[in-house]
Formats: structure tokens, C-alpha cells, sequence
């Protein structure tokens, strides 16, 4: 029941009320009236008496006769009646029927027994119920009155007092139910309504506020990854959000009260606890504290997870509690632990990576310092490593490698750590050696263990490994990279000294070890400097060809020359160039790569000077050109004869000359690019044969013209007995494939004289002509054309 409705029965009821109250009330007042009458009417009939007693004494005491006393009774009587009372003396004593002579009244009756008279006294009550009638006529007015205007009052009361009570009590309901889209009327209103009215719209605006931010709260909380737990001072779980159920694994009837603690694995436990214990004596500032790899045991086959803890403080209206975050970093840290890995071992073969070793090397030389003992670092690189993977693929190398790193370790002592620091290159610290001696028989070890050769994919393969080796601090003191001030050395530089030894005993020809030595750093700086100092030279045109004649022995004739590449270095200031020998820069041009324009340059030089000589008139005889390993492997036949066809030349005056080793390196590209050669006409020789993988088995399937004799066998005939025996047979070989054979190194008319006999007729060397420059050269041609003429 609303309150207007309240208001309008209790206002109708009271009215009821009044009127049932009324009733009885005129009621009582008239039965008081007549109580009132009667009392009035035996008054008067006790007033009688008296008068009459009083009579009675004077006639006794003689005063008055008793008639008079009789006469003066009745007409005191008399007086005694006014309305509405009635007094009558009955003289016989008996009062007769009928009397008083009134329709309503009340009476009383007396006896004067001297007399023997009855006094009797009657009053009158209809007036009563006049006045009776009257007085309940005015108030049942006055009641209606109340009744016509309790209505207009009552509308009045609904509209103004009851109406915005209701329609406040109306929006405070819509508002407790979730409803703020409402509108709160009275707002304008300067009284006590308006008031509550604005404070109803401050009321809904706030609750809108709350709404809306417990709606965003509520969805971060509920679609958080994170498992977000509310924790009261006593670590104990007042709130989650369903990310942790599913983080716990423990349904959410069961976490509300549950210690935080002891969701954990028992030796994170006191961890936790100690943590919420210092964090909840000083609440207010306390900072956030993070806790990583804590243990979560999850019931049943959920198993461990490895999860980080966010814990900070919370104090609302003085009550103190945490909010923790739990995250499961299972994955993270197995991802760390395999970036860790990553970092600091080589994927392949499993060894430490080249800054893992770097980092021992750090410890290694801290040990040393402190303990005044040498150690040594070995760094070992592999022979022809990148034929492996030109020829039978990028698995045989990874398969080759894999097998280097197991021999390596089981070659060194246990407490030696192998690291692999490049493509094919590996390292060994050596500790606790009693010098230089023990690092060389553990350096040997590593190569015996390389005796046996390797299985790959179709074929067995020898590795011919180099080991460098740098022992420290003997060797080292005062070489680059040494700190004076700690008398210590970088790590980077001791492996850069290992590495600069491996250079040199690659340079020995391999399979052996070297010492660093710090003329070996030197000289490595110079060929740095010097691969410099190249690719400025030929940008500076300082590169020239000297012409070594190819003479026959029959007539001594000239045949063709060999264009053998000369630098020719300015000096400073008045020093006259410097002219730097072959053997000096083109193994760094080899390692470096720049043999391969280099090459080029060379190849269209002899071409352009060839097509001079032929603008000039002379008679064309062949020019042979040497061709490098790393040249052949990046340049194809049609790249070749590009260069060639730029001059205009025939192809048959240009000769090849390629070495063994060149190609056996790549043997399938290099039989596809001098096949290809040969078909267009280009000759081609395979210079130093003797010296490398020498053998008709792959010599017959050679696409070449030429063979020609390496200078380290030509030196010991016709006496070395040996040397002749191998000269004559490559001849005799030749011979059978159809080829023709070349001598170099010819220095002496003995050795002329055995070729000659041996049917080989072509020979180049210092006895029939040094290298000489072009202009030389083209006097040969010109005094060749006289004898022709």
C-alpha cells in the first residue's frame, strides 16, 4: 500500500474515530445530566425536609401556631418549584398515581413523619434531550465539515508532501535495482525535497561512476591472463577472478579462505609467508615485490608449473590485505633457459658457442693471475671444409662437424672445455699445463685422432686439421690485446693470438701445429693492411704482367708465354716502388676473396695487350693465363669467354692454367666450366700436376690440352733418380692421353737435355727466358717474326 493511500485511510479512520468516540461521549453526557437531575431532585426533597423541621421546632417552642406553621411549609414549598423541577407536598402522606404529571422525568420522595406529609420532587429531562439533540447535531456537523475538508487536504498532502515522497521512494527503488537511466524530478526545488532530490541525482551519477567501474573492473578482472587474488592480512584468499581457477587448477569453492601459502610447493612456502609478514607490518609503503620461479603444484594430472608472484599492499577504509598476481612463466623460462642455451652453446654440435669460451677464457686467465700457473688455447680449423659442403651438401658438413666435435672431446682431458667458434673452427682451453710441451702433446692428440677418416654420405673423407696454439701468459706478454696496467689479457685477443698460430700452420701446409709467435701478429697486421693496400692498387692501375716465354727445345723457337701478375707499389716521397712479389700477396688475395676481380683483371689485360701485339703486325703466339681456385669456383665458362670476345681475339690464343687443387676443390663445376671452355675453342692446362691428386683416373676425364710439369720435380733430374722417374712418366702419360706436356723451372741445360730425350720439347724457365715486361715481350715477338721471315 503506498503512503498516499496510508495517508487517506488514517485520515478517514480517525475521522471514523472521532465519530465512534463521540457517541458514547454525548451519551455519558446525557446520562450525567440526568444522574445530575436526580441528585438536584433529592436536594431539594432533603431541602423540604428541613424547612419543615425547622417549622416543626417553632410551633413546638410556641413561636408560631402549628397551622401557621402548616400555611408558611406549603407556601415555602411552593417557592422551592421552578422549572425544571417540580416540589409537591402530599397532606395525607401518600403520593398518588400519575404524578408528576411529565412525559420523562426523574423523581425523589420524602417522608415528614411529624406531620405525616410526603414531600415529593420531580425534574423535568425532556429539555435534556434537546439539548442532547442539539449539541450531537453540531459536532456530527463539525465531523461532516471535517469530512469535505479532509478531502481538498488530503489532495493537498498527495500532491505536495505524499506525491514527490513517492516519486523519490519510486527512483530510490529503480536505483537500488541497477536502473541509472531514470531521470530525478524536483532537482529545482528549494526545499527539503529538492534537497533530497539532488541528492538522489549526486547519488545516481555516483552510482553510474561505480557501475561502470566495477563493469570495467569486473572484465579486466575476468578476462585477465593473469590470476589476480584478493588477500586479507592474514594471507588468506578473500577474491579471485576465474584466471586463477584455471592457473590453479582448484575450483573456486574451494580457494575463498584457502592460505595463499599453501598453494605453492613446499619449499616456496616459507618464501611467501615471510614475504606477506614483512609486507604487512608497514602496509601504507610498502613497494610491490615480484617473486619469480615460484613451484605451483596442481592437483591431479595438471602437474608443477613454474609461475611468477606480484604481490602489493591494499588498504581500504583501514582494513589491510594484498593484491597478488600469479603468471604462469612455464614456457617463458624454458625459452630463456633455451635462449641461454642458444647464447651460449652452438646448436649443431652442442659445444660452448664462441662467447661461452670468450667468458671461460675470462675466468681462465683470472685463475692464472691468481694461481701463477700457464694455460694454453688451442683453436683448430678444418681442411676443405666448404668442398664438403659444395659437393655432398650442407648435411655432410653438419655431419662432419658433429664428428670433429666428438674426436676433439674425446681427445682432450676431461676437465678441458671444446667450443666451436666459427663455421669450421673450434677452440680448447688447456688448463693447469706445466708449459708449452704438455699444450703440444694434447695439440697432437687432437690430430691423431683425425688419422681414421670420416664417413659421410657416399664417401669417406680424411680431415687434415691445423691447431694454433697460445699459451699464456708466456707467449702472450706484451702482445696486442695485453693490459699492461693488470698485467692481464682480453679473451678476444688470446683467441685472435690462437687463431693468428692456426694461420701459420695452415700456411705450413696443415696437419700440424704452430705456437703464436708476435711476429706472427705482425705479420698478419701487414696482410691486413696489405688486403688494403690490393683493392686500392688495382683501383690505382699499380698492377703489371711480365711475360714468361715458352720456348721448344728443338729449335728454340718462341711458342707463347706465361702472363705472370707483378705489384709495383709507389714509395713515399723520392723512394723508387717497390716491386712485391706474388708469393707475398696473393694468398691474402686468395683468403680475402679479391683474387676473384683480380683474376678477371688479369685474364682482360693479357687479352688487351694480346690484341696491341696483334693490331701491331706481330705474329700471335698463345699467352697462358693462371686461373685461381676460388676464381674458377665463381666465375663460369661463358664469363670467361666474355672477357675474351671483349678484345676480339681467336680463343685458341688464350690458355688457362688451373692447378689440381683447383680442380679437385670442385670437381663436378670445374669439369663442366673446362668442358665448356674446350668446346669454345679456349685451351686449357693443368699447371703443378705432380703435386696433388695426380692419378688417370680422373686425369682422362679432364676436358684439357696441356700438362704441365710442377718445378719441384724438374729440380732433381736427370740426377735425383725419383724425379726423373716421375718426369718421364707424366710424359709417358701425356703421351698416351694426347696432351701436351710443359716443363717449368728449367734452369739448366742438363735438365733441357733429359726433356729432350723424353720426347718433351717445351719448356719455360730461367734458362731459356725470364718474366719480362710487355714492351719486352714484343721485342721477342718482333725478333720471332724476323727469324719466321
Amino acid at each position: 500500500m503506498t503512503l498516499r493511500r496510508k495517508i487517506r485511510w488514517l485520515t478517514w479512520i480517525g475521522l471514523i474515530g472521532c465519530l465512534m468516540a463521540a457517541i458514547p461521549a454525548l451519551y455519558l453526557l446525557r446520562q450525567g445530566m440526568i444522574a445530575e437531575r436526580e441528585r438536584v431532585a433529592a436536594a431539594l426533597v432533603e431541602s423540604a425536609g428541613g424547612l419543615l423541621r425547622d417549622l416543626d421546632r417553632s410551633a413546638a417552642s410556641g413561636a408560631m401556631s402549628a397551622e401557621e406553621a402548616r400555611d408558611r411549609a406549603q407556601t415555602a414549598l411552593r417557592a422551592l418549584a421552578a422549572k425544571p423541577f417540580h416540589v409537591t407536598i402530599f397532606t395525607d402522606g401518600v403520593v398518588r398515581p400519575g404524578w408528576p404529571p411529565m412525559d420523562r422525568s426523574v423523581t425523589a420522595e420524602g417522608r415528614f413523619e411529624p406531620w405525616g406529609w410526603a414531600i415529593a420532587a420531580a425534574g423535568d429531562v425532556g429539555d435534556l434531550d434537546r439539548a442532547f439533540l442539539m449539541e450531537a447535531s453540531g459536532f456530527l456537523l463539525f465531523l461532516a465539515v471535517l469530512l469535505v475538508l479532509s478531502w481538498p487536504g488530503s489532495l493537498f498532502l498527495s500532491q505536495h508532501v505524499v506525491g514527490p515522497l513517492e516519486i523519490l521512494s519510486d527512483r530510490m527503488r529503480q536505483l537500488t535495482e541497477g536502473r541509472t537511466d531514470i531521470d530525478i524530478p524536483g532537482r529545482e526545488r528549494r526545499d527539503e525535497f529538492g534537497a533530497m532530490a539532488r541528492a538522489m541525482e549526486f547519488f545516481r551519477r555516483a552510482a553510474i561512476a561505480l557501475i561502470e567501474r566495477d563493469e570495467r573492473l569486473a572484465g579486466i578482472m575476468n578476462n585477465v591472463s593473469e590470476a589476480i587474488l584478493l588477500v586479507d592480512a592474514r594471507g588468506r584468499i578473500e577474491e579471485h577472478n576465474p584466471a586463477a581457477v584455471a592457473l590453479l587448477g582448484v575450483p573456486a569453492e574451494k580457494l575463498r579462505g584457502r592460505p595463499l601459502s599453501s598453494l605453492f610447493a613446499a619449499p616456496d612456502r616459507a618464501r611467501i609467508e615471510s614475504l606477506l609478514a614483512a609486507m604487512a607490518g608497514d602496509a601504507e609503503t610498502a613497494a610491490p615485490v615480484r617473486e619469480q620461479a615460484l613451484g605451483i603444484e596442481r592437483p591431479g594430472e595438471g602437474g608443477r608449473i613454474d609461475a611468477s608472484l606480484s604481490v602489493s599492499p591494499l588498504v581500504v577504509r583501514g582494513r589491510r590485505g594484498f593484491v597478488c598476481a600469479l603468471a604462469d612463466v612455464t614456457d617463458r623460462l624454458r625459452h630463456e633457459r633455451e635462449l641461454i642455451r642458444l647464447a651460449t652453446r652452438d646448436r649443431l654440435t652442442g659445444l660452448p658457442n664462441r662467447a661461452m669460451i670468450e667468458s671461460r677464457l675470462e675466468k681462465a686467465v683470472e685463475r692464472s693471475h691468481r694461481d701463477r700457473r700457464p694455460f694454453a688455447v688451442l683453436c683448430l680449423d678444418l681442411s676443405r671444409f666448404k668442398l664438403i659442403t659444395d659437393t655432398l651438401g650442407h648435411q655432410a658438413g653438419d655431419a662432419l662437424l658433429q664428428e670433429v666435435a666428438r674426436r676433439m672431446a674425446a681427445a682432450v682431458r676431461p676437465d678441458d672445455p671444446v667450443g666451436r667458434i666459427g663455421t669450421d673452427d673450434f677452440a680448447v682451453i688447456v688448463e693447469d699445463i706445466r708449459g708449452a710441451q704438455e699444450a703440444a702433446a694434447i695439440a697432437e692428440r687432437i690430430l691423431d685422432s683425425f688419422d681414421a677418416p670420416v664417413t659421410l654420405p657416399g664417401c669417406e673423407h680424411y680431415v687434415r686439421p691445423a691447431v694454433g696454439i697460445a699459451v699464456y701468459p708466456d707467449d702472450l706478454a706484451g702482445a696486442a690485446g695485453w693490459n699492461a696496467a693488470a698485467d692481464v689479457m682480453d679473451p678476444q685477443a688470446l683467441l685472435r693470438a690462437a687463431e693468428t698460430a692456426l694461420y701459420a700452420a695452415k700456411r705450413m701446409g696443415g696437419r700440424r701445429h704452430a705456437f703464436f709467435r708476435p711476429e706472427l701478429a705482425e705479420q698478419a697486421r701487414r696482410q691486413l693492411a696489405l688486403d688494403g693496400d690490393l683493392r686500392a692498387a688495382l683501383a690505382l692501375k699499380q698492377f703489371r704482367l711480365h711475360y714468361q716465354p715458352k720456348v721448344s727445345l728443338i729449335d728454340f723457337s718462341l711458342e707463347g708465354f706465361e702472363a705472370l701478375l707483378r705489384w709495383e707499389k709507389p714509395g713515399q716521397g723520392p723512394e723508387r716502388a717497390t716491386m712485391i712479389p706474388p708469393g707475398e700477396f696473393i694468398p691474402v688475395a686468395e683468403e680475402t676473396g679479391f683474387i676473384v676481380p683480380l683474376g678477371d683483371w688479369v685474364l682482360d689485360e693479357a687479352c688487351r695487350q694480346m690484341r696491341e701485339w696483334l693490331d701491331a703486325g706481330m705474329e700471335p703466339v698463345p699467352v697462358a693465363v693462371n686461373i685461381s681456385p676460388k676464381h674458377l669456383r665463381n666465375r663460369s665458362a661463358d664469363d670467361f669467354r666474355r672477357i675474351i670476345d671483349r678484345h676480339g681475339l681467336p680463343p685458341g690464343l688464350i690458355e688457362l692454367e688451373i692447378t689440381e687443387g683447383a680442380v679437385m676443390q670442385d670437381l663436378d663445376h670445374a669439369l663442366s666450366v673446362l668442358a665448356a671452355l674446350k668446346a669454345m675453342g679456349i685451351r686449357v692446362a693443368v699447371d703443378d700436376f705432380g703435386t696433388g691428386h695426380s692419378s688417370l683416373s680422373y686425369l682422362k676425364r679432364l676436358p684439357i690440352t696441356t700438362l704441365k710439369i710442377d718445378r719441384s720435380f724438374i729440380n732433381g733430374v736427370p740426377n735425383e733418380r725419383e724425379d726423373a722417374g716421375i718426369v718421364s712418366t707424366i710424359i709417358a702419360m701425356a703421351d698416351m692421353l694426347g696432351l701436351h706436356v710443359v716443363a717449368e723451372g728449367v734452369e739448366k741445360t742438363e735438365q733441357a737435355n733429359f726433356l729432350r730425350h723424353h720426347n718433351c720439347t717445351q719448356v719455360q724457365g730461367w734458362l731459356t727466358g725470364r718474366p719480362v715486361p710487355a714492351d719486352a715481350a714484343c721485342g721477342l715477338l718482333t725478333e720471332r717474326l724476323r727469324q719466321i721471315a
